[in-house]
């Protein structure tokens, strides 16, 4: 099953608490996507404690069977959510290949829909180019 990491990016430093409201709401956004699968992402804890992994706050893990169409709900969902919650960006991560999509993305510009390919080959395990840098997309919403 494949992986797509999505990252909320506030435009000022904010709270914990409510950076994890923010993805909170993010995760109920995309379950209406049918065939993914949504939950906060999690690390390795660094230190002794009772549990070995710990919540990435502002980040969840998507995962299922990826298509264009799934992809591009996904995209369109995070879209819709920046607007609502006046969020600077939403980040698409897949291995080495990771997005920025803004209010302002235009889901319907061939530049974004070849980014979004790639995100979609990377989670499928196409591969991707070691290194690359995150790609802020851009445009009026659409």
């Amino acid at each position: 099953m494949s992986e797509v990491a999505v990252a909320i990016e506030p435009h000022t430093p904010i709270a914990a608490e409510r950076l994890d409201a923010l993805a909170h709401g993010l995760a109920e956004d995309l379950r209406t996507v049918r065939g993914l699968r949504v939950e906060p992402a999690r690390s390795t804890a660094v230190g002794s404690g009772k549990s070995p992994q710990v919540w990435e706050l502002g980040m969840l893990v998507v995962s299922g069977v990826f298509s264009a169409a799934t992809i591009g709900a996904l995209a369109q969902v995070a879209v819709a959510y920046i607007g609502r919650v006046n969020a600077r960006s939403v980040r698409l991560r897949s291995g080495e290949i990771e997005i920025e999509i803004t209010g302002s993305t235009r889901l319907d510009d061939p530049a974004v829909a070849a980014l979004l390919e790639q995100i979609l080959r990377a989670g499928a395990g196409a591969g991707a180019g070691a290194g690359a840098a995150p790609r802020a997309v851009e445009g009026d919403g659409r």
